[in-house]
């Protein structure tokens, strides 16, 4: 578990800005700010984020997550697994 949030990390700040920007940005359009679409930001941004940071920036990082025990797919299924989390915990608010 530890390993899969050390693995989320890079990630996860680069996604949230991301999506807090597209808040701000609905916020200009529509005049009040929607936590859902934050949400719905954050799940769409992270998996591209891992991609980029990940599969483009750090090709070899990969083998770091490997010897600590984790796949590749692992990694893939708890990025969305995070993704989906934040999603409903920002639809509920």
């Amino acid at each position: 578990m530890k390993n899969i949030l050390i693995f989320q990390k890079k990630i996860f700040f680069i996604s949230y800005l991301t999506s807090i920007a597209i808040g701000i940005l609905g916020f200009l359009f529509t005049g009040f700010i929607n936590h859902q679409t934050i949400g719905l930001g954050f799940s769409l941004i992270v998996p591209f984020a891992q991609y980029y940071v990940y599969d483009i920036k750090n090709k070899n990082q990969y083998f770091y997550y490997y010897n600590l025990g984790l796949s590749n797919i692992m990694l893939w299924v708890s990025t969305f697994i995070t993704a989906l989390i934040n999603f409903f915990i920002l639809i509920i608010i």
